[in-house]
């Protein structure tokens, strides 16, 4: 059995595996249960942004997929935040994108916010993917500059607001390599872009992303 799965199969032993979106209980090694996971909407036809090679998404962001993303990050379920990752996991194996990626990396968040909610959720997806996919993450992002909340933004201050609101660290890790930037939601892609652009311009081979939910397009 590989650690991961014994991992998963001791914590079961004290902590019984609950599906995120019914409360459930589940076998240690599932994450949610089919009915569940068949409720979800397919997610929208993606946007092509300038700085990311390749995109995947698990679902729309609707009425659906909000519980499991309000549970990540507000309440620290694990459980959601395990199924989140394992997900993302799937979306790239159904379109052969896991050779391709080297490392993997997340969105940082504002210390204010880190401070007020007592963790960052995307990188505790990061770091789920990773174990699931045997694949090694790194903190490659730093946020350098408080920005204004992306919600209250129209698409074209997204992009400003987050002008060079990153910074890269430890481009030894990922020079010549592929990175995945991997974030919970993806609205109009403002975050993922301008960060992907940071890892990119510091020396990246490729840069792609992953998000456990989109929103629709604007049209």
């Amino acid at each position: 059995m590989r650690p991961y799965l014994l991992k998963r199969l001791i914590l079961d032993l004290f902590y019984p595996n609950r599906c995120p979106f019914c409360d459930s209980f589940i076998p240690f090694d599932e994450y949610y249960c089919t009915s569940c996971r068949n409720k979800l909407t397919p997610p929208p036809k993606y946007d092509e942004y300038e700085n990311i090679d390749f995109f995947t998404a698990v679902t729309e962001y609707n009425d659906q997929s909000r519980p499991i993303i309000s549970e990540m990050k507000n309440e620290s379920n694990g459980y959601a935040l395990s199924a989140a990752a394992f997900m993302i996991f799937q979306s790239l194996l159904s379109e052969q994108l896991l050779s391709r990626i080297d490392i993997i990396t997340y969105i940082p968040m504002r210390r204010r916010d880190i401070l007020r909610r007592g963790y960052n959720q995307t990188k505790l997806i990061a770091k789920e993917l990773g174990k699931i996919a045997d694949k090694p993450c790194r903190p490659l992002l730093k946020k350098i500059r408080n920005t204004s909340q992306q919600k209250t933004l129209g698409a074209r201050e997204r992009r400003e607001n987050l002008k060079d609101a990153f910074s890269v660290r430890n481009v030894k890790l990922f020079a010549g390599k592929s990175v995945l930037i991997i974030d919970d939601v993806c609205t109009t892609g403002s975050t993922l872009n301008e960060a992907a652009g940071k890892i990119k311009n510091s020396g990246a081979k490729l840069v792609g992303a992953s998000v456990f939910a989109k929103t629709p397009r604007i049209t």
